[in-house]
């Protein structure tokens, strides 16, 4: 369905989940792939499941994208490999669900520090790419439903993706003239390995199948697909959006 030969694609926190059926549907489509999470090896194993992790066309590194002199290696090593970024996705996160009263501030910088810190930095670092070669560029943040839903004992992690949609939209502004888009994906109820736990409670997945207008979670794959749509010349005129992919989540309240 999209053609991305040849282009390069940095990818953050991709050894799993929807970051590793991002980047298993870029490379699909051609593309040529900078994939990064804090364990290089946990990133070889999974890709090696669809691709030779020999190709020339992927780089695969370790980068906590919490420390932001990681971020700036890891986009270095792309530009040294591959001459360029075109498509930057912001995707390493973290969650810690508790209630306020027992959030420590160790577990609170590293909840912003991941998700909102580091998709700063990794769209500042993109963007200086981009605009030193004076082509333009795509950048995808992943955020989430629930930078506008409300569930107790996430306000850490709410208030990082909802920081994701308003710098999103800021940086859509400012960088739009140099032919920079930025859009954002929400996902909704997605199995991955970030939130098995709290599915493993009994009733759980059955309550919130409930909840869902569409009647069930989705999936890693639908997630990639609005990636690949946002970063794509289809969405040539879309930026500073963000685009939930969640079922109907975001249309129910309480």
């Amino acid at each position: 369905m999209f053609d991305f030969t040849g282009q390069v694609i940095a990818i953050t926190g991709a050894s799993s989940g929807i970051g590793l059926e991002i980047a298993r549907k870029f490379y699909l489509a051609g593309a040529r792939l900078a994939l990064c999470s804090r364990s290089e090896e946990r990133v070889r194993s999974a890709v090696a499941d669809w691709a030779d992790t020999s190709d020339a066309r992927l780089l695969i590194i370790s980068a906590d994208t919490s420390i932001i002199k990681n971020i700036y290696r890891f986009r270095d090593a792309a530009v040294e490999r591959f001459g360029r970024i075109d498509v930057w996705v912001n995707n390493a996160g973290i969650e810690h669900p508790m209630p306020t009263v027992e959030m420590t501030q160790e577990i609170f910088d590293a909840v912003v520090n991941t998700n909102f810190r580091g998709y700063y930095f990794g769209c500042q670092s993109a963007a200086q790419d981009m605009l030193r070669r004076g082509e333009g560029g795509t950048i995808v943040n992943i955020g989430s439903v629930n930078a506008v839903t409300v569930v107790p004992g996430q306000a850490v992690y709410a208030a990082t993706k909802a920081a994701i949609s308003q710098m999103t939209k800021l940086f859509a502004r400012e960088w739009g003239r140099d032919g920079i888009r930025v859009n954002c994906v929400g996902p909704g109820s997605i199995p991955t390995r970030i939130n098995e736990e709290k599915y493993k409670v009994p009733g759980a997945e059955k309550a919130m199948r409930e909840k869902i207008p569409m009647g069930r979670r989705g999936d890693v794959s639908e997630v990639a697909d609005a990636v690949l749509y946002l970063a794509s010349g289809e969405a040539s005129y879309i930026t500073g959006q963000t685009l939930f992919v969640d079922g109907g989540l975001t249309l129910v309240h309480g």
